[in-house]
């Protein structure tokens, strides 16, 4: 297992599906509640699961539709006032409404996104304003100052026995992310309860 893919297998050891498409978006001065609020979930849907539980435990009314997002949201990093808010079924969190959202007021949001192989993408807001949308395999220049020795371009050519380009180039970003948050995706938070919410509709 290469350790330049460390953050992408430790997702994928709580989430089995991430090949198939994930979005996530670390914002900076909203609590939970907030974040929700500003990304348009339903508040009478929030319940406490792990990443692991995202998907399951839906009955009755509950239960999603197609085209309802469904949130996993949680303080994040003790150095700073982070939130992290992870989605599956579709990727609401990173559309250029939600981070301006997000990063308001003098905020800053930064996620990254993905679905059914393709579209691998790394975003950057702050104070309202769209400033980075770009292919992961390539820092974007606003980010550069935490990309030093990093390779983004992920080798292609990578016998499938030395690890997984793509593994490579989302923990690439991820690795990134935590620079400028403080603190890498830890298995704590993914085994850790946060509040599951929906959002109606793909709001």
């Amino acid at each position: 297992m290469s350790s330049r893919q460390h953050l992408y297998d430790l997702l994928e050891s709580h989430w089995p599906a991430i090949a198939d498409g994930l979005a996530a978006v670390w914002s900076e001065g909203a609590g939970v509640g907030e974040v929700a609020r500003r990304l348009g979930a339903d508040p009478d849907s929030a319940t406490e699961v792990t990443l692991a539980d995202l998907s399951v435990g839906f009955d009755g009314e509950n239960i999603p539709g197609d085209y309802d997002g469904i949130l996993l949201v949680g303080e994040f990093a003790e150095r700073g006032a982070w939130t992290l808010t992870l989605q599956i079924q579709w990727s609401d969190v990173v559309e250029p409404w939600a981070l301006e959202s997000l990063s308001r007021d003098g905020g800053r949001a930064v996620g990254v996104s993905w679905r059914g192989g393709t579209g691998y993408r790394i975003y950057y807001a702050q104070d309202g304003e769209v400033m980075a949308n770009s292919s992961m395999t390539m820092i974007p220049a606003i980010l550069a100052a935490y990309g030093e020795g990093l390779e983004p371009e992920p080798d292609w050519e990578i016998p499938g026995t030395q690890g997984c380009p793509i593994a490579q180039m989302v923990t690439t970003s991820l690795v990134i992310i935590g620079r400028v948050t403080g603190e890498e995706i830890s298995a704590e938070w993914l085994r850790t309860p946060h509040t599951r919410y929906l959002i109606p509709g793909n709001a």
